[in-house]
């Protein structure tokens, strides 16, 4: 009897223990269909992504005295800036770090033409990831140079002036004169491999006082890990009241030969007033040709249009040298009322030596935050090569334009 209890007893813990041993493999079969599903993109509308649109939509008439052989001109003008639109965007991965990108377009406010007709974000077009004191950053970017230019620390005008081209005044995406109001516009240029990057990478660290970043661009050519390729560096020191950037860039072509730019600047603030001065040297290697640096469609550059060096220069085998020395003086007169006085020397020194002083004022009256109209009055004395390469062609220019400027 006792043995069959004793049997009974096995029977039904092994019963049990049977369904309890199926219970938990449904169990686990159950968590395992029930997994989450590998990640795709959320549906519209239910992504944290923040977005922002923004732009700059400029235009003015300007006035020059000596727009050519035949005399004055006065005409429709792309204004102080570029005209743009953009999209920004980003998207908390962790408390402290957000994915970013950025897209950005310029055209011709004038024409509504695209600023470069094969390119459609000519502008910018990166992505990458971004923390309280790193950031990552990849694809189509400005080279510190221009960057720090255009934020207003290295250039009193903020590369303010991007004027047409006076021998075809409607072409879309005209940059500015070679010589002229602000010669910056000329080492920032397409031609020289200073104003853009394909295929690039930026690591930026962030301190209290300071920063340093660094630009790898990828040249992509077979056999020759030199040739194609940009690389730079920028220090930038800050306080309440003080600013000092420094800038190395250096682009090889595929032949490599090199254009390196190199520039030092500082501001002061204090009270209303604002000082700043500027050092801007641009190196080029004779025959420099940046049509294969994926900058896109030739600008004017110091010596003409063409992406090629060495045919403009007298001699394809002398290199070329050219630097801009700027000082600033912006006198806050009012919250809606800046009023801006900057002088510009220029030199070129190589095949094509020359001289050149430039002289600007400029008042902005802002009507709000977003709206300014403004009033901008130039003098350049260029001499030597310099003379022959001003939007006149002639020596002494004087010109005044008058605009609105909208931010959004």
């Amino acid at each position: 009897m006792k043995f069959f209890q004793v049997h009974n007893l096995l029977v039904r813990a092994a019963t049990k223990g049977s369904i309890l041993l199926v219970l938990w493999g449904a169990a686990a079969l159950c968590r395992a269909q029930s997994a989450p599903e590998p990640y795709s993109a959320p549906d519209a509308g239910s992504s944290p992504l923040a977005l922002q649109p923004y732009g700059i939509i400029d235009a003015g008439v300007r006035h020059v005295d000596k727009a050519s052989t035949t005399g004055a001109l006065t005409q429709f003008a792309s204004g102080l800036n570029t005209s743009r639109v953009g999209l920004r965007g980003s998207d908390t991965i962790a408390p402290d770090l957000r994915a970013v990108f950025r897209l950005e377009s310029g055209f011709n406010s004038g024409t509504g033409n695209a600023a470069n007709s094969t390119a459609l974000f000519d502008r910018t077009a990166e992505v990458g990831v971004r923390s309280e004191s790193l950031e990552f950053l990849a694809g189509r970017m400005e080279g510190f140079g221009y960057e720090s230019a255009a934020s207003g620390a290295t250039d009193p005008l903020a590369m303010a002036l991007n004027l047409p081209n006076y021998s075809s005044p409607p072409a879309a995406g005209s940059k500015a004169p070679v010589l002229g109001a602000n010669p910056l516009q000329g080492v920032y240029s397409y031609t020289y491999g200073q104003l853009r990057f394909n295929n690039a990478m930026r690591l930026s660290a962030n301190g209290q006082h300071w920063s340093a970043s660094a630009i790898y661009a990828l040249g992509g050519v077979a056999g020759d890990t030199s040739a194609d390729w940009v690389r730079a560096g920028h220090l930038l020191w800050h306080a309440r009241s003080a600013q000092l950037d420094a800038i190395v860039q250096q682009s090889l072509d595929a032949s490599s030969n090199r254009s390196t730019l190199y520039v030092l600047a500082g501001g002061w603030s204090l009270s209303a007033w604002k000082l700043q001065a500027g050092f801007h040297q641009l190196r080029i290697d004779a025959g420099f040709n940046s049509a294969t640096l994926g900058n896109g469609a030739s600008s004017s550059g110091i010596l003409g249009n063409s992406t090629t060096v060495s045919p403009i220069l007298a001699s394809p085998t002398e290199n070329f040298r050219f630097q801009v020395t700027d000082v600033g003086l912006t006198w806050t007169v009012t919250p809606a009322h800046l009023l801006t006085l900057a002088a510009y020397h220029s030199e070129s020194q190589g095949s094509g030596q020359g001289n050149s002083l430039a002289l600007v004022a400029l008042g902005k009256w802002f009507l709000n935050p977003r709206v300014a109209l403004y009033l901008e009055a130039d003098h350049a004395n260029s001499s030597g090569q310099l003379a022959i390469k001003t939007v006149s062609g002639s020596s002494l220019a004087t010109a005044f334009m008058t605009g609105i400027n909208v931010h959004f």
